[in-house]
């Protein structure tokens, strides 16, 4: 059963077109919080209206219990703020060095998977994460890797502030992810659109404030070029959450984040397509293949560990990680 990972690998291209696309708001005059709010605002209005199509009670929009509300509370922050911190990177950083970045999230999913959930996180599935965080590095040669004594592209000198927003991106961004797989344990059945309200929640209203304290009075866009990149956002990057949350019910944390580093060839495509930066180097085109290997990897560590006998409550199976 692949179906999981086939819902995280769509949510990864997905993210791989909103990723441009805010590059495409960002050159229109939006900022960061902006952006944010009205794709916020999109995307909690197209909820709504699927949930009503769905004809779910409006107070089962809210959680089962207290314990299924909070978690869902949880997934919203995480996520707005995971979203906030990409959408500041993406714009203020170079793109190759933001997603560099935003994408060890895989290896955060594991580790906090296994250490607040309890799953587990197979060595072959660990290994794969690294190897494909060392494909990701070949693609986008960030130019941080020189203070590590790595060659690198020629960059620039961020603000401290900037680097910071950029690495607690892929942080909020796996604990938001352990929330989707709390919520499943809570309730089996909780309705993925009903995890998309409260994240539509939070962008919307927490993102209205910021943007009036870090950027000035909230600016509509100014042309219909603007407004049609937000829908464009917004569509793509909704689309992406349900496929993230469809996978992440239905896969482990750790193998189902893996997967989407298939989203780091795809946005350097578009970005050699649409952004006209350097043609693609044989170093992006190997890398690209290392990340493919990494999750081919991943996909037969599954077929292998499904076919197997069940050993796992022998004293002597070493094969995975779990949280004491």
């Amino acid at each position: 059963e692949y179906r999981g990972l086939i819902y995280m690998a769509l949510s990864a291209v997905g993210q791989a077109f909103g990723a441009l696309f805010v590059k495409f708001c960002s050159s229109s005059g939006m900022q960061c919080f902006q952006i944010l709010f009205f794709r916020g605002l999109i995307m909690w209005s197209s909820n709504a209206f699927m949930l009503i199509m769905k004809g779910k009670p409006f107070k089962e929009w809210w959680g089962q219990s207290w314990e299924h509300a909070m978690w869902l509370i949880l997934r919203g922050l995480f996520g707005f703020l995971s979203l906030g911190c990409k959408y500041w990177s993406v714009i203020h950083l170079y793109l190759a060095d933001a997603i560099s970045i935003r994408f060890t999230v895989h290896i955060f999913s594991g580790i906090f998977a296994c250490l607040m959930l309890g799953e587990s996180w197979l060595i072959a599935e660990a290994i794969s994460a690294f190897v494909g965080f060392g494909g990701i590095l070949m693609i986008v040669q960030p130019a941080w890797l020189k203070f590590v004594g790595f060659p690198a592209k020629q960059g620039p000198t961020y603000p401290l502030f900037d680097v910071t927003i950029a690495i607690l991106c892929p942080v909020f961004n796996a604990l938001g992810y352990v929330g989707i797989r709390k919520l499943k344990r809570i309730k089996a059945d909780t309705d993925p659109f009903v995890i998309l309200h409260y994240l539509g929640m939070f962008l919307t209203f927490a993102s209205l404030p910021v943007a009036r304290v870090v950027e000035g009075p909230l600016q509509f866009p100014a042309h219909l070029e603007a407004w049609g990149w937000l829908v464009a956002l917004s569509l793509t990057t909704y689309l992406s959450q349900i496929f993230v949350t469809w996978g992440l019910q239905i896969e482990r944390a750790g193998p189902a984040t893996t997967v989407t580093l298939i989203g780091v060839p795809s946005t350097m495509l578009l970005q050699a397509i649409f952004l006209h930066k350097e043609p693609l180097s044989l170093l992006s085109i190997i890398g690209a293949t290392v990340i493919c290997l990494s999750i081919g990897n991943v996909a037969l560590t599954k077929a292998v560990v499904e076919t197997a006998p069940d050993d796992s409550s022998s004293p002597n199976n070493t094969n995975d990680f779990k949280a004491a």
